[in-house]
């Protein structure tokens, strides 16, 4: 079994994200050679996949993900429904909404109620966080509603 250790090593290579354990967000000091940035550039015109929503983890292929453009126009999958609209964004801040969400039926529930966390996880977010390791959102009370790679 020497081929999956490997396997591993070329995913995680391949996908750096996965190896974010959505460990508490980093602080922003304003130092450039952290990579720490409340800057919406870094954030804007990248698809953001969730890696825990509320400190639940999301399984790997689930279909979700987030797009910000530097316009503020939002664009995202929820695994059985898609969803735009529209983005406040500064420095730090971040509030995403209101969503118009398509209503397809999705015949899996465990699919349905990451749907409904991931929605309600992104109509919480008032601000954010960016590292080489990830993004992460956050609530007014500063706490972390979701974590993406």
């Amino acid at each position: 079994m020497r081929l999956l250790p490997l396997t591993l090593a070329a995913t995680l290579a391949l996908h750096p994200a996965l190896a974010l354990a959505c460990d508490p967000p980093p602080g922003f000091d304003g130092d450039p050679g952290t990579g720490v940035s409340v800057s919406v550039g870094r954030i804007a015109d990248v698809i953001w996949v969730p890696l825990e929503i509320d400190g639940v983890p999301v399984p790997e292929g689930a279909g979700l993900a987030l797009s910000v453009s530097f316009d503020g126009k939002v664009e995202g999958t929820t695994g059985c429904n898609r969803f735009t609209g529209t983005a406040e964004m500064d420095a730090g801040t971040l509030i995403l909404g209101p969503l118009a969400v398509t209503e397809m039926a999705c015949l899996d529930p465990v699919a349905m109620e990451r749907e409904a966390a991931w929605l309600k996880a992104l109509g919480e977010a008032r601000g954010f966080v960016v590292s080489p390791e990830g993004l992460w959102l956050r609530r007014e009370d500063g706490s972390v509603a979701v974590c993406l790679g």
